[in-house]
């Protein structure tokens, strides 16, 4: 099984930490304070994530299918330009898209969809860290509900729900603590690895988030709990995954092919 993991684009909130950062940054509680406390609970993409989220979309459309190899190009030659034609909308093959219920994921997966011709699947186990909250300034968080099931419909007709996905909405609790995302992580990690011994020939992509992404990539590579290092993505940077098995014993074996790849952008969309 392959696997694309997928950072979603640039959101209303990153824009607004990458112009407190340029003032101060993170180090100056200041600065961390007045984003908590101006962020939005689930915001939608920037006039940059549209951009970004369109070119995702065209350069998943037109990579070459090398699954056997350590890249997937964009075609530079007529001959492979035209064998990726052949192959229809969707020449990597991607067998099903997952994407997590907050709007900005929602957004971002809505041209991918178009341009590879899948239905996406909103699962809700691959939203950030933290979950839909919103930092008070007494002090602590308080949670808000999310999309419900039928304001996703509405605004995004050709998405198949999570079950768990009510009309209220779907996040019911305060903000989540890492601890607790980490456990998330490890449990999609399994569900993942169960996924690559029943179908290997499944080509999975999910487009999830940043933090949630550091832990699954831990969680996968059996890394957690580590917060010695992190395992960053940019704004729709894609990590491939190999699922296969050991030449020595045919135990799982997992191939990092490569990670946050954003090659797929120009030098000023990149955020």
């Amino acid at each position: 099984m392959i696997l694309y993991l997928i950072r979603h684009a640039q959101s209303t909130n990153n824009l607004l930490a990458d112009r407190l950062r340029s003032q101060g940054g993170w180090a100056n509680p200041e600065v961390l304070e007045h984003y908590m406390l101006t962020r939005d609970p689930d915001p939608p993409l920037s006039e940059i994530g549209f951009q970004q989220a369109e070119r995702l979309a065209r350069f998943l459309q037109g990579a070459r299918p090398k699954h056997r190899a350590g890249v997937d190009d964009v075609p530079d030659q007529a001959e492979l330009a035209a064998e990726v034609q052949a192959l229809g909308e969707n020449p990597m093959g991607i067998t099903r898209l997952y994407v997590s219920p907050m709007l900005r994921t929602l957004q971002t997966a809505e041209p991918v969809a178009r341009a590879l011709g899948i239905r996406p699947q909103i699962w809700v186990e691959i939203h950030e860290h933290g979950g839909v909250f919103m930092r008070r300034p007494q002090g602590g968080s308080v949670g808000h509900p999310g999309l419900g099931r039928q304001a996703i419909q509405e605004r995004f007709p050709d998405y198949d729900l999570d079950p768990s996905i009510r009309e209220e909405g779907w996040w019911f609790g305060a903000e989540e603590d890492r601890p607790t995302c980490d456990a998330r992580a490890v449990r999609v990690a399994a569900t993942l690895y169960r996924w690559a011994g029943e179908h290997p020939q499944e080509r999975i992509a999910l487009i999830t988030h940043g933090t949630f992404l550091d832990s699954l990539v831990k969680a996968l590579l059996e890394r957690l709990p580590g917060l010695s290092f992190h395992v960053g993505h940019y704004n729709t940077g894609i990590t491939r995954l190999d699922f296969t098995t050991s030449h020595q014993d045919g135990r799982p074996f997992l191939v990092v092919r490569y990670t946050n790849r954003v090659d797929h952008l120009p030098p000023e969309l990149i955020t």
